[in-house]
């Protein structure tokens, strides 16, 4: 691995270690039908149990695959799912909410509202495929290429995707956009309705849409598109039902996550799908995760590094910008981002029993760590809190940062960790705590932490590729195998 790349993996790991899980702010103004967080304990059971899982949960068509290909993981608030499409597969997640009236629940809504937030991985798709969205499925129809007729009733408009650079999109950028199944569509398969916007590789996104059924046997139906607050597809011609299907509503938030298409997907695709919420009375909005960062001059890094995936809450829907560091805080997350071997040396004796002991001694055998009661350094003082100077040098012996010539300040000169913030601010790290100081003895907050880390992403762009690509020549030539029935849409 090269330094700079050495370098990017150390910051995005620790970034992704600094803060714990979080819980989402449900959003004001809208009357929710669904609100799915995926916190319950119920998504870590096994595939064979997917029906009692779906009963539980109240999803229909929930599937093995459903659970087998998902996993609990640190969503963009809280617990989110992993979601996984193996090679040669389809399907990694597909299961619908069954959407109701308030007051009659047998009958579907006929305007609806949704928003889920979605983060691409591992996102290489060789070609389209299938992303949550709206539905009302009453037959066979509206999926696998089987058109809406007078006997086979139905819609859908889930979103979709394309492969990386496609259809208008940046280079690496993934386009999203609506595959939409309608009473006036020409062909046998959907319709793909690309949006004026894409997917970037890595980073959070929020997606909304809304449908409103059209008058039977009217093109007058509404489908629009968000992707993070901006309008990205507005459509007001749709048929959705036709004159004689009054009773055809807006029965299913459908959460497809699926290639294809006739092929597998030939490469692995993964992603993380949180904070679902549909709603009958407006526009859901998108989530703001932190209520706690209105007051510090760093909550524009703050937000950058949570929607890069970086940087989560240290409680329940706050980020707790002005809480402290501790020196074996520091120590875990260092080593972790190391992933160093077990300790062989005992060098510290005041962290006997800590939490941290193990850490600690693992940051010591590969001389990053060092003692707080210096010349003699015996102790480690592991509820301390880190100061700026013992942060600037951990992490500069850590990230094996190059010295530096240059005098960035005027308050360290001769302090022992004069060369290490050197090197950090000549790394672009820091640029000091005002008129020409760095503050060395000052205590270490979280949110100055995530400035200095958010200035670093700015010299390591991009920090997030998808990886295993899809091969050069593809689709293969001849027939598609045929497609297991719970690999199916």
């Amino acid at each position: 691995m090269t330094s700079a790349s050495h370098y990017r993996f150390l910051v995005v790991t620790l970034l992704s270690a600094l803060f714990v899980s979080l819980l989402p702010i449900v959003p004001a103004g809208a009357e929710q039908i669904v609100d799915r967080g995926f916190e319950e304990e119920a998504w870590n059971q096994p595939s064979t149990q997917a029906a009692e899982v779906g009963e539980e949960l109240g999803l229909v068509d929930l599937r093995g695959h459903d659970l087998s290909r998902t996993t609990p993981t640190r969503g963009f608030a809280g617990v989110g799912l992993d979601v996984t499409i193996p090679t040669g597969a389809f399907r990694g997640f597909g299961p619908f909410d069954r959407l109701g009236q308030a007051d009659n629940p047998d009958v579907a809504p006929t305007e609806v509202w949704f928003r889920y937030h979605i983060r691409l991985v591992n996102w290489n798709a060789a070609s389209t495929g299938k992303l949550p969205g709206l539905a009302g499925i009453y037959s066979s129809s509206g999926r696998g290429c089987i058109p809406p007729t007078d006997t086979q009733r139905g819609w859908s408009a889930r979103g979709m995707f394309g492969a990386p650079g496609t259809q208008g999109a940046p280079a690496g950028r993934v386009p999203i956009g609506t595959y939409l199944y309608h009473a006036d569509q020409a062909g046998d398969c959907g319709d793909g309705l690309w949006w004026d916007a894409s997917l970037e590789q890595g980073r959070w996104h929020c997606v909304e849409g809304r449908v409103k059924m059209n008058t039977p046997g009217e093109n007058d139906g509404i489908l629009r598109g968000w992707l993070d607050g901006d309008l990205a597809l507005n459509r007001s011609n749709i048929q959705y039902r036709r004159a004689d299907e009054p009773g055809i509503g807006v029965r299913h938030m459908w959460h497809n996550i699926y290639f294809g298409g006739s092929w597998p997907t030939p490469n692995p695709l993964s992603l993380e799908y949180d904070q679902v919420v549909v709603s009958t009375s407006g526009r859901v909005g998108c989530m703001h995760p932190f209520t706690d960062i209105s007051q510090t001059m760093h909550s524009h890094s703050i937000r950058e590094l949570h929607a890069l995936g970086l940087l989560y809450g240290c409680d329940y829907r706050q980020a707790c910008p002005a809480q402290l560091l501790s020196r074996g805080e520091a120590a875990a997350l260092i080593s972790r981002i190391l992933e160093l071997p077990a300790a062989s040396t005992d060098h510290f004796h005041d962290d006997q029993g800590s939490t941290f002991e193990q850490v600690i001694n693992r940051l010591g055998d590969a001389r990053i760590a060092r003692g707080c009661n210096p010349p003699a350094n015996t102790m480690y003082c592991p509820e301390r809190t880190m100061t700026r100077a013992e942060f600037s040098a951990m992490l500069t012996r850590a990230l094996g940062l190059a010295g530096s010539s240059v005098n960035a300040f005027s308050d360290d000169n001769g302090h022992w960790a004069e060369g290490d913030i050197n090197a950090f601010a000549s790394a672009g790290l820091t640029s000091g705590c005002g008129s020409g100081r760095f503050c060395p003895e000052e205590p270490l907050p979280r949110d100055e932490a995530a400035a200095f880390f958010q200035r670093s992403l700015g010299l390591l762009q991009p920090l997030s590729q998808a990886s295993d690509p899809p091969p050069v020549d593809w689709p293969p030539e001849g027939t598609p195998p045929p497609k297991p029935p719970e690999e199916e849409d």
